[in-house]
């Protein structure tokens, strides 16, 4: 029975260090590229009206060439609604700023989402279908699709009890019928407390200018209050 014990822990420890050592990889990676290196920072505050209703706010800020550049910021607020234990749906907008080029061009976004959330086997699975209305100030108006699936371990290491994750997420632009970015993005996540989520992490970001792909790494920040 010992034995038995002993050999289950070795192997979840050795899990576990399989998975650190991937992420801390995964920072190093390209360091001396010619890619671009950048850094976002998120805030999500949510907030329960009654039983099913709630209140959901997003909020960053996101930097560019070699993390000297802001050019990207955003607030905004959603009105959800608990369909049942998995689904839930949202209404919001989102006023976003962007740099492009010189210059700093504003962004008015009504959208809508449909969230879904499961526990399977420990792990927790997530997928988020969100429809965006871009109105652009620099371009002409678009309609968006981003879809992102999360994958949440089970399992917890050092005494924060830490979670791996991995998250994938699609941007599909219908104005010009094709993929305009895809984010990969691993990392941890642990509660600080009771209602605060703290979550960081590396992405590795695939997205068009001027029509052709470039790639940019990015170190992952976040904060999730829960009310």
């Amino acid at each position: 029975m010992n034995i038995g014990i002993n050999l289950d822990r070795i192997f979840l420890a050795k899990r576990r260090g399989f998975l650190i050592l991937i992420f801390f990889l995964s920072l190093s990676l390209d360091v001396h590229s010619k890619d671009d290196w950048g850094s976002s920072y998120n805030l999500l505050i949510k907030g329960n009206l009654d039983t099913n209703w709630f209140l959901l706010s997003r909020s960053n800020l996101a930097l560019r060439q070699d993390n000297k550049e802001l050019f990207l910021g955003y607030t905004g607020v959603s009105l959800g609604y608990q369909l049942n234990n998995n689904f839930s749906a949202r209404l919001g907008y989102r006023h976003a700023r962007l740099r492009i080029a010189d210059s700093w061009q504003t962004e008015q976004r009504p959208m809508s989402e449909i969230y879904y959330a499961n526990n399977i086997n420990g792990w927790r699975f997530t997928s988020r279908s969100r429809l965006e209305f871009r109105i652009l100030e620099w371009r002409d108006d678009d309609i968006r699709l981003r879809q992102e699936f999360t994958f949440t371990a089970p399992w917890q290491f050092t005494k924060l009890k830490m979670q791996p994750f991995f998250e994938e997420e699609i941007f599909y632009s219908d104005e010009n019928s094709r993929v305009e970015a895809n984010w990969a993005t691993l990392g941890v996540s642990y509660f600080v407390a009771q209602k605060t989520k703290i979550k960081f992490g590396y992405r590795h970001n695939r997205q068009r200018i001027r029509g052709e792909f470039t790639t940019r790494h990015t170190i992952v920040l976040g904060a999730n209050f829960f009310l």
